[in-house]
């Protein structure tokens, strides 16, 4: 069983008879006739009861078009999410570590939602190096970590400075006396 069978036996489901199924697909009668005895050969049960008023499902047939319906319905959603122009929709495993997470990705996936609405987000936090490898094995679209990251199978954009300062009690002035070992 095949897309065109389930698209064929869909298509004699509807409209009730070989002819007119054939006419609708622009097949002709005797492809339409020889697939749908093919199919319920595979299958090995009757899938129409035929008459001289044309053909109606079988409770068979009627299960088996739920799932046709399901079926085709999935494949053209597959077709369409692949051409080009269609806005992004899915799901996008981003990773990050925890202040790139709160300080920078927030804001940019907030921005993203608005563009996309249609595009749900999963966000991991953890290490530089864990993150890496969890996008090296497709588990994560992309990550914000440390870097520079000098990895055959990634490749890295710098998106912003962060800048670190060290801060004090108030009164302490020689830095260099607040990280002697002593101190610790």
């Amino acid at each position: 069983m095949d897309a065109g069978d389930l698209k064929i036996f869909q298509a004699v489901a509807r409209e009730g008879s070989i002819s007119k199924a054939a006419l609708a697909l622009n097949y002709v009668q005797s492809n339409v006739t020889t697939r749908i005895k093919q199919l319920e050969t595979q299958l090995q049960v009757p899938l129409f009861h035929r008459s001289n008023r044309g053909m109606s499902l079988t409770p068979t047939g009627e299960n088996l078009l739920v799932y046709a319906d399901r079926i085709l319905e999935l494949l053209y959603e597959a077709e369409q999410a692949t051409q080009a122009g269609n806005p992004p929709s899915g799901i996008l495993r981003l990773g990050a570590i925890e202040t790139a997470a709160s300080t920078f990705l927030t804001p940019l996936l907030a921005e993203y939602s608005s563009c996309y609405p249609e595009v749900h987000h999963a966000l991991v936090t953890g290490g530089t190096h864990e993150l890496n490898q969890k996008v090296i094995q497709h588990e994560l679209h992309g990550a914000l970590i440390y870097g520079p990251i000098d990895h055959p199978e990634l490749n890295y954009m710098k998106m912003y400075d962060e800048e670190l300062v060290l801060i004090a009690e108030p009164g302490v002035h020689e830095m260099h006396a607040l990280l002697s070992v002593s101190h610790l």
